[in-house]
């Protein structure tokens, strides 16, 4: 009997309050029909327990308050993680229990790991950004913050982004049905009807988490929306109140980057912008980004507008340090943060098995950090000699002593002299179609076979004398030499 209503039932999986005839029974007891498994979910949270943490190392960092204002790199000891961590009260309200043996030996490595997590949540950054390897725990960190605001705070509204639809509707709405069975078990410990009872409902299988205080309620508040990126729409449709904190699970926003099949889609950037916009309402959400080292950090759009020049001096740093073999590799840990104004961005590699990786490419740090010479980087130079424009991008000849190469460079990179930008002026544009020439502002247009001109700078490309100096032309201009795409046809 629920609510005096003796025609309801409550399901035994999502814990949802359906009508009688919305229902089925199963296993576990009455299951409603969005409820089409019934998982062992004590073995499975067990089972995600471990995967997450077997092979983490028991410490991550992030400043102080006191440090945000700062700009530095460095590396934390373990003796500096540790008082950053006891300056971190646990609210009184959770139940963070001893680790078990079979986890880690540390009994209090969950505690550990809820503080560290629990610093970034609350400072006052704008934008931060979390790149781990996987087994870090990011991911239930994140449950546990949205599910304790829940149930502290009325009037907190969160959002939880993911890559695309797939994901609410499947892979988070089970997580976190996951973490709420354990949250309101093992580590909530405020005020609830009666044990086993949870004031946390599951509104449909992808919409986000439903709060209410009383089970007789039909429904409840929705206070944490499941999201995908490529559907902003969503987010003007679903959500009234402007949201405080937005995570952004796995989708670090990047540079256009076309794969066949797979990588980033080229809307991204918009998607995201517009995304902010809609559920932030006028305000000014704090963004939180996760993600994993797969990729450079130059095919990131954010990193390189306000951590270039700081991960320059990393990337240099990890090469220069980095064991050659492959068991001491996979040995090697550190934590690095890079700390401007009110942005924080946190790296941490731990110790890994070979069996982690499918392949070696997965989820390596030689990706994140790749070396200059092998992504065909150059340093921009104004003393080089500015040839032409193709592709919104401009065409250098540097000359010297040693050496002479060509270099790309997006038209509207700020490192572009004024010199150079009164030059190009009198630059001619090459173009291969009519809508390049009609989108063109130089005074001077040349028409080129679309062929010809693939096959001359694919021949510099290939003899060693075509590099880029950053990555936006990087990806223009290597989309055109392997399928003779434009800007204009993305």
């Amino acid at each position: 009997m629920i609510g005096g209503n003796t025609e309801g039932f409550t399901c035994s999986l999502c814990y949802q309050i359906c009508e009688e005839t919305e229902g089925r029974m199963g296993k576990t007891g009455m299951i409603c029909d969005n409820c089409d498994e019934e998982p062992d979910l004590e073995n499975e949270t067990k089972q995600n327990i471990k995967e997450s943490t077997g092979n983490c190392s028991p410490f991550n960092t992030f400043s102080n308050e006191t440090k945000k204002d700062k700009e530095k790199v460095k590396e934390l000891s373990e003796k500096e993680l540790l008082e950053l961590n006891n300056q971190i009260i646990i609210p009184t309200e959770l139940n963070i229990i001893d680790c078990p043996v079979d986890i880690n030996l540390n009994p209090n490595w969950f505690r550990i790991q809820f503080r560290n997590f629990w610093r970034l949540f609350n400072s006052v950054s704008e934008w931060v950004f979390i790149i781990h390897d996987r087994g870090t725990g990011k991911s239930k960190q994140t449950a546990i913050h949205e599910l304790y605001q829940i149930v502290t705070n009325k009037d907190y509204e969160g959002c939880f982004i993911m890559r695309n639809r797939d994901e609410p509707t499947r892979q988070t709405k089970e997580y976190f049905n996951k973490i709420i069975r354990e949250f309101d078990e093992s580590i909530w410990q405020g005020q609830r009807i009666s044990k086993g009872k949870f004031h946390l409902q599951w509104n449909a299988i992808w919409k986000g988490v439903q709060y209410k205080t009383d089970l007789s309620e039909k429904k409840g508040e929705l206070k944490c929306h499941f999201l995908d990126l490529y559907s902003p729409e969503q987010a003007r449709t679903l959500i009234n109140k402007p949201i405080r904190t937005i995570f952004f699970d796995e989708c670090v926003p990047t540079r256009n980057q076309i794969k066949e099949g797979k990588g980033w889609k080229p809307d991204e950037g918009g998607k995201y912008m517009e995304a902010v916009k809609s559920l932030g309402r006028g305000t000014k959400p704090k963004k939180i980004f996760t993600g994993n080292p797969n990729d450079s950090w130059r095919n990131c759009w954010m990193l390189t507008l306000h951590f270039s020049e700081e991960l320059t001096k990393l990337e240099k740093w990890y090469w220069s340090i980095r064991p050659k073999s492959f068991t001491d590799w996979l040995a090697w840990s550190w934590t690095k943060e890079l700390i401007k104004g009110n942005k924080i961005f946190q790296l941490k590699k731990i110790v890994r098995e070979p069996e982690d990786f499918p392949t070696y490419e997965d989820d390596n740090w030689d990706n994140f950090f790749q070396k200059p010479e092998d992504l065909k980087i150059v340093e921009h130079k104004n003393s080089a000699t500015p040839m032409w424009t193709f592709n919104d991008c401009v065409l250098y000849h540097h000359q010297s002593k040693n050496k002479s190469y060509f270099y790309f460079i997006s038209h509207n990179n700020q490192e572009i002299s004024q010199r150079d930008k009164e030059l190009l002026k009198q630059k001619p544009e090459y173009c291969l179609t009519s809508e390049q020439r009609m989108r063109s502002k130089q005074r001077i247009k040349r028409d080129r076979e679309s062929w010809d001109f693939q096959k001359k700078l694919l021949r510099w490309y290939e003899k060693g004398l075509l590099f880029f100096a950053d990555m936006t032309a990087k990806s223009l201009i290597e989309e055109f030499l392997a399928k003779k795409r434009t800007q204009s046809e993305f």
